[in-house]
């Protein structure tokens, strides 16, 4: 009965480990005190397993006082984020600076780091994949136009690939190892967000308001749907559906079956045309929740877009996208006052207020969590028992 149970066991965390595919993505990143990635996970759902702190207080702060437009990650305890002109620090736990990296180009895109290996994309276009142990450069790939997101990162029948969208209207399928180039996909305009991962494929929106799904085997178009507007964020994806905010404020939840778009419908159709959607949405297993005509938080039923709850926000609510931590959400606006919601109710829980514009999104680790704010100001959050 013993060796039974061990062998279903086994079975099921290989199922958990390998089934990514239509998925709710946990943002564990390689451990617990790990955020490797922007959204913490390839799928880009802002949902993760952890808890926020249950009564946070400001642990510290580590003012860099350079604007910094790019969200942080975090890798084996150590904070990583670059300012806008090219300077990479890294703050370990206690807030103190332990590695600085010139990169020697502007940057305004968040960090992907696995395997001790930093991938990001710059302002000229450069692609670029770095040594966290010496800063050595591994390689690069130069696009035609600027970069602006995050990098995503698959595996495809063994092999690793990076993906990349640039202001030249193309998204790269790059090579991992050897920086070679793939594919590309052709779009009609700039690619402004990052692509989320399905399986093989990936899905990104463009300024020309098309969402496309490239083939990560082949770096090749494999399908594609047109919104009402531009598109200026990332999708994000929960069992096997995509959920992605045009411009005006309309949220769109459409399936995805064997590499292609399924059935499109609204969840959500904008109030007005002066409103503005920035962020891109969170997803749980009922649950959406978006920042919505640039002065509200909302809770919508994933059934039938029904709104579930709405707060309104203190200011504009930006750029920055809200996190769904367990039963918990955390959203922050751009005049800088972060704040923790229920994520059942919509009770505010915990407000702070930063003083300084924010722009990217928290990293949420297990006893604590990080926020960048754009004046380059790198917060750490945690119980106050600390």
């Amino acid at each position: 009965m013993r060796l039974r149970l061990q062998f279903i066991a086994v079975c099921l965390t290989f199922f958990l480990i390998t089934d990514c595919k239509g998925s709710i993505g946990t943002g564990q990143g390689d451990r617990a005190s790990d955020w490797t990635m922007f959204r913490g996970e390839q799928s880009l759902s802002g949902y993760t397993d952890r808890r926020l702190p249950s009564d946070p207080v400001l642990l510290w702060e580590y003012k860099h006082g350079v604007r910094t437009v790019a969200s942080a990650i975090v890798y084996k305890e150590v904070t990583y984020f670059c300012d806008k002109h090219g300077l990479m620090l890294g703050i370990d736990r206690d807030g103190s600076e332990v590695s600085r990296i010139d990169l020697d180009a502007p940057m305004e895109a968040s960090f992907m780091v696995l395997d001790s290996v930093l991938y990001f994309g710059m302002i000229d276009g450069d692609v670029r994949a770095v040594s966290l142990a010496g800063g050595s450069l591994l390689w690069s790939y130069q696009t035609e136009g600027q970069i602006n997101a995050a990098p995503a990162l698959t595996t495809v029948n063994g092999r690793r690939y990076l993906l990349a969208g640039s202001y030249d209207n193309n998204m790269y399928t790059i090579d991992a190892a050897s920086g070679t180039l793939k594919g590309l996909a052709s779009t009609g305009y700039y690619i402004n967000g990052a692509a989320a991962v399905w399986g093989e494929y990936a899905l990104f929106g463009g300024c020309d308001s098309w969402l496309r799904m490239v083939n990560c085997a082949t770096g090749t178009a494999a399908d594609s749907v047109k919104l009402d507007a531009y598109i200026p964020s990332s999708p994000a994806i929960a069992d096997d559906m995509a959920y992605v905010a045009d411009y005006s404020g309309n949220v769109y939840e459409i399936s995805l079956n064997g590499g292609r778009f399924g059935s499109c419908r609204k969840l959500r159709t904008a109030a007005d045309d002066e409103g503005a959607m920035l962020s891109m949405p969170a997803v749980n297993r009922k649950y959406l929740y978006v920042l919505a005509d640039e002065r509200y938080i909302q809770c919508l039923d994933r059934k039938d877009g029904t709104l579930i709850w709405q707060q309104t926000l203190k200011s504009e609510s930006g750029e920055s996208s809200p996190l769904i931590c367990r039963d918990r959400v955390i959203a922050a606006t751009k005049s800088g006052i972060i704040t923790i919601y229920d994520a059942v109710t919509g009770e505010r829980l915990w407000e702070y207020e930063t003083g300084e514009q924010i722009i990217s999104t928290p990293a949420p680790l297990s006893d604590r969590f990080m926020i960048m704010t754009a004046r380059g100001t790198l917060l750490c959050f945690g119980n106050k028992k600390e």
